[in-house]
């Protein structure tokens, strides 16, 4: 049982263009392809939407997770499907071993990688994913029952970039049939004559998601109905860009980002703020300084902030991989030492760039020695102390920081250190921060 949908005659190809248009999909996009109703609607839309036009090009991407015997047989239906609507199609496997528990976000990862990987293959401009007004609706439904606040009642965003491991930006994630009733894009596989891929686990009630839709008779007669639902989680997406505006405004005036990465915001500025724009702003810097993939948890960082407003932070405090500390009129967000040092050493080549921790992309130009074994880590306290003692020049920044920086190792022998300009006859090594865009976008 799902629920109930708002009656409406299927959706149109031009409904669907106008959609696309406004989320400025591009010309060339990539559809998440399962072969269930939904994602069929969404295909079938496509394929209209690109016979429209010779620039036009879709591919159907199917991710096959390995998990159910029946997934290799269902992939091979995906591509018939999409042969038969005159579009082309990858089936993309998820390779290598499995976890044994938080298989689904564990799979949710893997498939967005999988996806994002596969429409930078084939250029395209975005990937089209075939959520819809009930999956909205539910969203919000599942995220109120876990207490989230306004970001997560906002729900699904229209759109987001899909990053890969590094957090660099791969594709644009559009969601197009975000605010359209179930019942219209059944009706779009209905007109075409074909028939979907149903997913038993769509029926199981073990999944949260599956118990609110067996409680749509319920929900709907207490007026919850998808679409008011749909409305709340909308007027919540505009309250959380207004709070976002105000979280930027305030650290355009009153933070600083360091090139040791470190971040200092003016503490009688920040004590000054509502709290719930303290919380978030306080929130992102320990998420971008922890190099974390989630803010911390609410009651830990309402922890910290009644720490701060209580002058309790001259000693410092430790949260989501973060060193937090008053210093003077300041309060310093700096990346914590420990955390750094259990970080694997980062193997590099020459001519090769790559993210280290999360934080800085560094990149090897020259090595005097290129088949010797080279790999990035901390410098850690005692290369500190002898790069200082050896006159080289210190970054701009708190001293706390400078432990956590890269450096170019050789074995045990540090070979160049960036930010004190220091490298070895032969070596030339370069460690620029890596900001990725502001997160938290579902």
């Amino acid at each position: 049982m799902t629920l109930p949908p708002n009656r409406r005659a299927p959706l149109s190809v031009a409904e669907f263009g106008k959609s696309l248009a406004r989320l400025d999909s591009g010309a060339r996009v990539g559809v998440a392809f399962s072969g269930g109703p939904d994602s069929l609607a969404l295909l079938i839309l496509a394929a209209q939407w690109a016979a429209k036009s010779p620039r036009r090009f879709v591919i159907a991407l199917t991710v096959d997770h390995g998990l159910r015997a029946e997934a290799a047989a269902e992939a091979r239906q995906c591509a018939r499907l999409a042969r038969s609507l005159g579009v082309a199609h990858r089936i993309l496997r998820w390779r290598g071993d499995k976890p044994t528990s938080g298989i689904q976000a564990a799979a949710r990862d893997a498939r967005y990688a999988l996806l994002g990987d596969a429409c930078c293959a084939e250029k395209c401009d975005s990937l089209l994913v075939a959520h819809h007004q009930e999956d909205q609706a539910e969203t919000f439904l599942l995220r109120l029952a876990r207490g989230s606040g306004v970001d997560g009642l906002a729900g699904m965003a229209p759109s987001r970039w899909l990053d890969d491991a590094q957090g660099t930006p791969l594709v644009r994630l559009l969601r197009p049939l975000l605010d359209v009733p179930r019942e219209a894009l059944r009706g779009v596989v209905a007109r075409s004559g074909l028939t979907a891929i149903e997913d038993p686990s769509n029926d199981n009630p073990k999944f949260d998601r599956v118990k609110i839709r067996q409680m749509a008779a319920v929900l709907t007669s207490l007026g919850l109905t998808p679409q008011r639902l749909f409305d709340t989680a909308a007027h919540m997406a505009r309250a959380k860009l207004a709070l976002d505006a105000q979280t930027e405004a305030f650290f355009q005036s009153s933070s600083k980002l360091y090139v040791t990465g470190c971040i200092e915001l003016d503490a009688a500025d920040f004590l000054r703020l509502p709290q719930e724009i303290a919380c978030r702003a306080l929130a992102d810097v320990l998420q971008y300084v922890g190099v974390s993939a989630y803010p911390p948890r609410f009651e830990a960082l309402m922890a910290v902030y009644e720490a701060v407003q209580a002058g309790e932070l001259r000693r410092g405090r430790t949260l989501n991989g973060c060193k937090l500390v008053m210093r003077g009129d300041q309060l310093l967000v700096l990346r914590e030492l420990s955390a750094v040092l259990v970080v694997p050493p980062l193997p590099i080549k020459v001519a090769q760039a790559r993210l280290w921790d999360g934080r800085f992309t560094v990149t090897l130009l020259k090595a005097s020695k290129p088949r010797r074994l080279l790999a990035v880590k901390a410098l850690g306290a005692e290369a500190v102390r002898a790069l200082v003692a050896s006159g080289a020049t210190p970054p701009e920044g708190p001293k706390a920081a400078f432990a956590a920086l890269p450096g170019l190792w050789s074995g045990q022998k540090l070979v160049a250190a960036p930010h004190f300009g220091m490298a070895l006859a032969g070596y030339s090594f370069d460690a620029d921060i890596h900001a990725p865009r502001r997160v938290g976008q579902s």
